[in-house]
């Protein structure tokens, strides 16, 4: 069953997906464009067959960097399940784009200018969040030397330093991690996905002067908003949405959709949210639902609502309106 499974991650790498999604006792599938297909004749995965191919599986979940398999390193998360276990493999790219040549809005540049605060790069799962992510930490490692932190477990996409200097040697947890890299004056702390125990930690690197970049699984700001708050407790609530909205400088939320033609793959839609004084004022009241009407009416701040994408994706006829209606939160805003 391994060469079976190796085809299929062949098969996956050909086609371009970004996920393939393996469980035994069943077909396996692959996400194309966001969204999750049938693999045309994929065997049944035989029970106990994907502990044999990927060797050594610890405890019940857990995510490891793997391969070479069909010419390239994968990042694998398994889990088990009733009937038996269940992995993810997710093609590792061998170095990160640049990070202007993602096809974002132009306006996303003011965030190399930015210095110090939290940075959050939120999507689904394989919107290409990380990639930007990544692709951000490092043009900012290029542009001028800083003292760096990677803190990112998973290192989906190797990091470009540049001339920067990485503090490696830290120990601990990732909030003593933290703390020891703003006691060595590191000027920026990258996260990868973002763990709800570390938002305090994070809150206070980034009143203490540090850049924090960090991911969020989220469709949109307001998503993203609610889930760096979402584990902390009632009577701290408060007091984080304020330390929020004094550090937070943006939110990207990035999306894929297939493309009108055939041939056309994946379109990213994006949204952004700059921190303003009107934005703070409704993080801090814990009005984050208002946030959409700034966002519309922001545009000359460089901010760009979701719809609004999507109806400009329509318009220019990279993405056909019944995909952009799946995604939209108001769809008369398409036209």
């Amino acid at each position: 069953m391994a060469a079976e499974i190796e085809s299929l991650l062949d098969y996956v790498a050909n086609i371009g997906g970004s996920e393939l999604i393996v469980t035994e006792g069943a077909p396996s599938a692959v996400r194309l464009a966001g969204k999750v297909c049938s693999i045309p004749d994929a065997p049944v995965v035989d029970f106990g067959a994907l502990r044999k191919f990927l060797g050594s599986i610890e405890g019940d979940s857990g995510s490891f960097i793997g391969g070479p398999w069909a010419n390239a390193k994968w990042r694998v998360r398994y889990f088990r399940e009733a009937l038996g276990n269940s992995a993810v493999f997710r093609p590792m790219m061998a170095e990160c784009p640049n990070f202007m040549d993602l096809g974002a809005p132009q306006s996303l540049a003011n965030l190399l200018g930015v210095s110090s605060g939290l940075v959050v790069f939120a999507g689904p799962a394989c919107s290409g969040k990380t990639m930007t992510a990544t692709a951000y930490v490092s043009a900012l490692c290029e542009s001028r030397i800083m003292r760096a932190s990677f803190l990112d477990p998973a290192k989906e996409f190797p990091v470009r330093s540049g001339e920067s200097l990485v503090f490696a040697n830290s120990n601990g947890t990732v909030a003593e991690k933290m703390d020891q890299a703003i006691r060595c004056g590191c000027d920026l702390v990258w996260m990868g996905d973002f763990d709800g125990e570390n938002l305090l930690p994070m809150l206070h690197a980034a009143e203490a002067g540090a850049l924090v970049v960090c991911t969020v699984t989220a469709g949109n700001s307001i998503g993203a908003l609610d889930a760096l708050l979402a584990g902390i407790a009632p009577e701290h609530r408060a007091l984080a949405r304020t330390m929020l909205a004094a550090t937070l400088k943006a939110v990207v939320v990035q999306r894929l959709l297939a493309g009108a033609s055939e041939n056309s793959g994946a379109i990213p839609a994006w949204e952004i949210l700059y921190n303003t004084q009107n934005v703070a004022s409704f993080i801090r009241s814990g009005d984050s639902f208002k946030l959409p009407s700034v966002i519309a009416a922001s545009a000359s701040e460089g901010m760009l609502l979701m719809d609004d994408c999507l109806a400009e994706l329509v318009r220019s006829g990279c993405v056909a309106r019944e995909e952009a209606e799946k995604y939209a939160a108001n769809v008369s805003r398409l036209g």
